[in-house]
């Protein structure tokens, strides 16, 4: 049994997931890598080395329900979910591997986080309160810088392992995001710790496997009602209606502001859109 296995759900990036695979490859070459094809048209499948192992998904069906497939068709002990935007530098496996070898009670483990000029991203945080979404949503938020923190209530899923017996499947109601958020915290209800690794560094290419070379590098369509869905689910329905509207305000708000800079607002109009018709509030 492989003590670590590495799975890589995919749609359409087949040059990245190569690169993505080949990393791994070389960082922990006894590793058991695992191609989640989700229904690509680009010849992801073809383009994996035979060392790697391709599970093809006859239809896009979502990141989440790409890597509840990979899990399961894993055989380590230790899995890693692993974005095929992400780089895992020469020794990042080892140490996410050692973390779990040294700890117990670990459950979940995730990466540091980084740009290709080594600037630190978000690699994980508190659990979310309304403030800090109205802060994502308005664009407030964005100003903050990343602050490198191992003590966390959840780590990203760019590239978050775990133990088998702390892993629960994705909820796969979500649209891209959240799933993380999610799957720590009930990882966290278990009794297993969540933190981030010092030192296993990732360097991840945010946003390139869902918003391409959108300036944003993420789909606010996508993030915005996942944030709602998620908050209902985590605060309850009374909640929700109360922070439906105080998104709308903060998305609106941020549509005014791009425009009156001159600026394509029409990501966050769709965006504001889809908050509007999201079901987290009727379900």
């Amino acid at each position: 049994m492989p003590r670590l296995s590495v799975v890589i759900p995919t749609y359409n990036t087949a040059e990245m997931t190569l690169r993505c695979s080949l990393a791994v490859l070389a960082a922990m070459p006894d590793a058991e890598v695992i191609v989640v094809d989700d229904g690509s048209t680009d010849g992801t499948a073809q383009r994996m080395p035979d060392t790697v192992r391709v599970v093809r998904l006859e239809s896009n069906s979502g990141f989440a329900t790409a890597a509840n497939h990979g899990v399961a068709a894993a055989s380590g002990n230790i899995i890693l979910l692993l974005n095929s935007d992400a780089i895992v530098e020469s020794d990042a496996l080892q140490k996410l591997v050692s973390a779990f070898e040294n700890d117990a009670r670990l459950g979940v483990a995730g990466a540091q986080l980084m740009e290709a000029d080594g600037t630190p991203q978000w690699s994980g945080g508190p659990t979310p309160t309304l403030a800090w979404m109205i802060a994502v949503v308005s664009g407030l938020g964005s100003r903050r810088k990343p602050r490198v923190k191992t003590h966390v209530d959840w780590v990203s899923g760019a590239a978050v392992a775990f133990r088998r017996e702390a892993w629960t499947p994705l909820n796969e109601r979500f649209l891209f995001y959240c799933q993380d958020i999610d799957f720590c915290l009930d990882a966290r209800k278990q009794g297993w710790d969540v933190r981030v690794i010092e030192g296993a560094r990732v360097v991840h290419a945010m946003g390139k496997t869902i918003a391409a070379d959108h300036p944003l590098r993420h789909d606010p369509a996508k993030l915005w009602p996942d944030l709602l869905t998620w908050g209902r689910a985590h605060y309850g329905k009374t909640w929700a209606t109360f922070a439906r509207v105080a998104l709308m305000l903060s998305a609106t708000f941020r549509i005014v502001w791009t425009k009156l800079r001159g600026r394509d607002a029409s990501a966050f109009v769709r965006a504001l859109r889809a908050l509007r018709k999201s079901a987290a509030v009727r379900a």
